[in-house]
C-alpha cells in the first residue's frame, strides 16, 4: 500500500491553533491541491481531533467513487453520531478505537460505520503497522493521511509513510501546545526519519513541497 500525507503549516511548523479549532491555514490554491490528491486516494485518514474540529465527510469533489473515510479514536471520547461526517450517504465509514474503548459507545456507531478494535500496541505491531495491515486487507491501495500530528507520529515514527505533500503558508500560529505536522514522543537521533525533496513549487505566498521516503533514518544526511 502506497501512503502518502497532505498538511499545510506555518512558517512555525504548525497545522493549527493551540484551541485547534477548524481554521485552514492555506489559500484556495491549497484547497484545490488537496481535492487533487483526494481523488488519487482509495481512503482518507484523520485523528479523533481533527474529526471534532471539522465534524464533516472528507469528500473528493467531483470523483466517480469517494474515498473510504478513516478515523482513530482511541475511546470515541466527544464524538458523535449525529455529526455531518456520520449521516451522510455519500461515504462510507472505518473507525480504528483502542482495545479500552467501552462497548456501549461502539453500539451508536456499528449501524453506519465499520469498527476495527486495535490491540494494544507493540514494538513490532504499532497502531500505524496495525491500520495499514487492516487497510490493505480491505483493498485499499493508496491511503491519503490528513492529520492531525497525533496519527501523522503513528505512521511518521514508523517510517511508513512513502510521500509527503506539506504546504508551507505565510501564517506565524506559535503556542507550545499547538499541534505540529508530527507530534508524539519524538525520535531520538538515530531514529529519525531522513527524506527527499522530490519537489518544490512556489505559488505567490505559499511553498508547495513534496519529500519522499528514503528508508535510511540516523544523523547522517549526506549520502541521502
Amino acid at each position: 500500500m502506497f501512503v502518502f500525507s497532505n498538511l499545510a503549516i506555518s512558517i512555525d511548523g504548525k497545522i493549527a491553533t493551540a484551541s485547534r479549532e477548524h481554521f485552514p491555514l492555506g489559500t484556495p490554491a491549497d484547497r484545490e491541491q488537496m481535492q487533487v490528491l483526494r481523488k488519487e486516494s482509495d481512503a482518507i485518514l484523520m485523528g479523533a481531533t481533527t474529526l471534532r474540529a471539522f465534524q464533516k465527510p472528507l469528500l473528493a469533489e467531483g470523483a466517480s467513487k469517494q474515498p473510504l473515510n478513516v478515523i482513530l479514536s482511541s475511546k470515541l471520547d466527544g464524538i458523535s453520531p449525529s455529526w455531518a461526517f456520520f449521516t451522510s450517504n455519500k461515504i462510507k465509514r472505518l473507525i480504528f478505537v483502542g482495545a479500552s474503548c467501552p462497548k456501549a459507545k461502539l453500539s451508536k456507531f456499528k449501524k453506519n460505520s465499520e469498527i476495527v478494535v486495535l490491540k494494544k500496541p507493540t514494538a513490532k505491531k504499532t497502531l500505524g503497522v496495525q491500520m495499514a495491515e487492516a487497510l490493505e486487507e480491505r483493498g485499499v491501495q493508496r491511503l491519503l493521511v490528513e492529520g492531525g500530528g497525533a496519527v501523522m507520529w503513528d505512521f511518521a515514527s514508523q517510517d511508513l509513510i512513502d510521500e509527503y505533500h506539506v504546504t508551507v503558508t505565510p501564517r506565524v500560529l506559535g503556542g507550545t501546545d499547538a499541534p505540529t505536522l508530527v507530534d508524539g514522543l519524538g525520535l531520538k537521533p538515530d531514529q529519525v526519519v531522513n527524506l527527499k525533496l522530490e519537489q518544490c513549487r512556489v505559488l505567490k505566498n505559499e511553498l508547495y513541497l513534496i519529500y519522499r521516503k528514503t528508508g535510511k533514518r540516523g544523523r547522517k544526511l549526506a549520502d541521502l
